[in-house]
């Protein structure tokens, strides 16, 4: 018998398959031998949380959260695919260090890395986290979410106050990335790691939806290198795009607002 609330959801969701579509709760207590009461509630928690839907007539099917959970996962291994040769080839031809990643909650997670030259962030790699709000691709990412939604996502977060120009409220947040936004891409010089110089640009899908960012950067490059690198990870940025299905509308240009500061990570 599954022991853990998360072990008996899983369990619970592998009893259903192309001919048992629909079970009873009976059918899946028998399966599984989960005592009844404790059944009886994993059942409510998965229909609220619209993994489960239970029919008139009592019975329970998968409802439509698995198949999203599904479509995140298959969207995530499709972007990595599209973005993978192209932040190869600008690292190739740059020397920089290309990184893609989304954002989660208030966090950024790498979805790909290609090393360049020379030092790199040791305490980054794929599947690694970082504070959205203390990072270029974060910024970049949160600036797509109006003053409402950073409300609600940062409503009970203790930004701390790192005294290295990083937001340490959610006011200064809004009002840093009022600024980015007026950006078609980020460039940073000299923050989170000495020396360190990064270049940042969003990468939207279909629908012109916000998808990921992504970014280059270099230990020991100066601003004035980074900024010379804005062109070329904006190219890259509305590359991937395109190849997502973004409308050409939604095209960074290159010759837009500049921005060069030194209040981001990597």
């Amino acid at each position: 018998m599954p022991e853990s609330s998360l072990e008996r959801g899983v369990a619970v969701m592998r009893q259903f398959g192309r001919g048992r579509q629909c079970l009873t709760a009976a059918d899946l207590g028998a399966a599984l031998a989960i005592p009844r009461s404790s059944l009886h509630r994993l059942l409510c928690e998965m229909v609220d949380l619209g993994l489960l839907r239970r029919d008139a007539d009592g019975r329970y099917a998968l409802d439509a959260g698995v198949l999203l959970l599904g479509h995140e996962f298959l969207a995530s291994q499709d972007l990595v695919a599209l973005a993978r040769p192209v932040l190869e080839a600008l690292s190739a031809s740059t020397g920089w260090t290309t990184n893609l990643a989304v954002r989660q909650g208030t966090s950024i997670v790498y979805l790909m890395r290609c090393r360049g030259e020379g030092a790199v962030t040791e305490n980054v790699s794929v599947g690694a986290s970082l504070p959205a709000h203390a990072t270029l691709m974060g910024r970049v990412l949160l600036a797509g979410l109006d003053a409402d939604e950073l409300g609600s996502l940062y409503e009970s977060h203790v930004f701390g106050d790192r005294g290295d120009g990083v937001p340490a409220s959610l006011q200064a947040l809004i009002a840093q990335l009022a600024d980015d936004r007026a950006a078609s891409c980020l460039v940073s010089a000299g923050y989170y790691e000495a020396g360190l110089a990064v270049v940042a640009a969003p990468v939207r899908e279909r629908g012109d939806r916000l998808a990921a960012a992504i970014n280059a950067n270099r230990v020991g490059a100066t601003a004035m290198e980074a900024e010379r690198m804005r062109a070329a990870v904006i190219e890259a940025a509305n590359t991937i795009s395109a190849q997502l299905g973004a409308s050409p509308g939604s095209r960074i240009p290159t010759n837009g607002e500049r921005a060069c500061l030194n209040t981001a990570a990597a």
